[in-house]
């Protein structure tokens, strides 16, 4: 019966210091700190989409189609197992990687990361497009994406480029 008891009292305790609001956390580790608001997903451009569909269709659409839908059966390999130019609307993957390294795939090209030393599947583009030719094809392929796809791809553009949080000591 004493067991009951003290089982109650101990409960009602730990009820009270919590609705109290005090914290059993020990007072010499800060708390972390709270998520940053999401940026809002921005506007795309229609002048730079005008633009980038441009600058896409006399360098890009040779390799990944006239309107962006990739090469034929582009998710079959060869038989060197490489992959045919994707897509860059919303059936491809292009919307799942960050600003930047859509930046420096079109800059710089794009060999096959599990394969050291192949050749690049992409040719690099940096010494034909500016800088502004590459940022205007990207907010191309943006005008290509779903509402949900844009959201997705602007966290993971966001996160690339936030330093990682690290709790104090």
């Amino acid at each position: 019966m004493f067991h009951h008891y003290a089982g109650l009292a101990i409960g009602f305790i730990l009820v009270l210091l919590v609705a109290c609001g005090i914290s059993t956390r020990s007072s010499n580790i800060p708390p972390l700190p709270q998520e940053t608001l999401p940026i809002p997903v921005p506007s795309l451009d229609a002048n730079k989409v005008n633009i980038g569909r441009r600058v896409y269709q006399a360098n890009c659409a040779n390799c990944h189609g006239a309107n962006a839908e990739g090469a034929p059966n582009w998710k079959t390999p060869d038989a060197d197992f490489n992959f045919p130019p994707p897509p860059h609307d919303d059936t491809g993957h292009t919307w799942h990687h960050a600003d930047k390294l859509l930046f420096e795939i079109i800059r710089d090209g794009f060999a096959d990361p599990l394969k050291p030393d192949s050749p690049k599947r992409m040719p690099p583009f940096g010494d034909k497009l500016s800088d502004e030719d590459i940022r205007v094809v990207i907010e191309y392929f943006k005008s290509l994406w779903s509402r949900d796809s844009r959201e997705f791809q602007w966290r993971v553009t966001n996160n690339n480029f936030q330093p990682t949080q690290t709790p104090s000591h």
